[in-house]
């Protein structure tokens, strides 16, 4: 566990950072010291999540809407960093379109446009308009969301348009960390597989006996709960991992170990 304090007085921001866990990472970056601007679509979300983050840590949290599929959206959202911040010294690019469950050749395009433009290009225009921001103070790290999806594929499930999606952000970290090593930014991806969100619960009550028959292609037997992630991205956001770059952390249990 990463002592208190690692991210004092540092500013990060986490898209999708009201529920699940983009605000796993929240709650986890505050409780090393660091202040937060928490982003996504749903502004009450976050204004809840904020004043509870503020007042349990005494940090700043400042929410704000974004869609991240518009580029003056972005845009306008890392000018309000600036003004308020001055800085960004932690960007966590976690917001995304779950798995829908169509099949490849029954997709609508508008549908594979939707899941891509939300998951890939997304992830892109805030790397590059928040990316600008630690290009002038030459630091930063950043944190992009893969999945277990991204290297295997369910033979029970139609997923291909998210699992191509989060299979090119593992490219996407992989480029930018060799581009922007230069000016001192780190970029590195979280590759998550089953976990026990707010949002997996309510799927598993639907569909009972999916918990026991996906935990058994997991070597530890279960699904990960979500707090277990927290302390993997305060080391990424962290000088822990000073010497860390371009690389991908599977946090799935030893799913693709087999």
């Amino acid at each position: 566990m990463t002592p208190a304090g690692k991210l004092q007085g540092q500013w990060a921001l986490v898209t999708g950072g009201g529920h699940g866990l983009g605000l796993v990472f929240a709650r986890a970056f505050a409780a090393q010291g660091a202040n937060l601007f928490l982003m996504s679509r749903n502004l009450p979300e976050l204004e809840g999540a904020c004043e509870t983050i503020g007042r349990e840590f005494g940090v700043s949290c400042l929410p704000r809407y974004i869609d991240i599929t518009c580029e003056e959206s972005v845009e306008e959202a890392a000018g309000f960093v600036m003004e308020s911040a001055g800085r960004l010294d932690v960007l966590v690019n976690n917001a995304a379109l779950g798995r829908g469950n169509t099949r490849l050749q029954d997709a609508e395009l508008a549908e594979w446009k939707n899941t891509i433009d939300t998951n890939l290009t997304g992830t892109f225009l805030c790397m590059k308009h928040f990316g600008r921001i630690m290009i002038r103070q030459k630091s930063g790290s950043i944190i992009n969301l893969s999945s277990l999806a991204a290297r295997a594929v369910f033979a029970d499930a139609a997923t291909g348009a998210y699992d191509c999606s989060k299979a090119a952000i593992s490219c996407l970290t992989r480029c930018m960390a060799g581009e922007w090593a230069r000016y001192g930014i780190r970029v590195n991806a979280i590759s998550p597989g089953f976990f026990l969100t707010d949002i997996n619960r309510r799927f598993l009550a639907e569909h009972p006996g999916f918990y026991e028959k996906s935990s058994a292609n997991v070597p530890l037997g279960r699904w990960g709960n979500p707090e277990e992630v927290g302390p993997l991205a305060v080391y990424l956001a962290s000088a822990d991992s000073g010497y860390v770059t371009g690389a991908e952390f599977a946090i799935d249990g030893g799913y693709t170990l087999w």
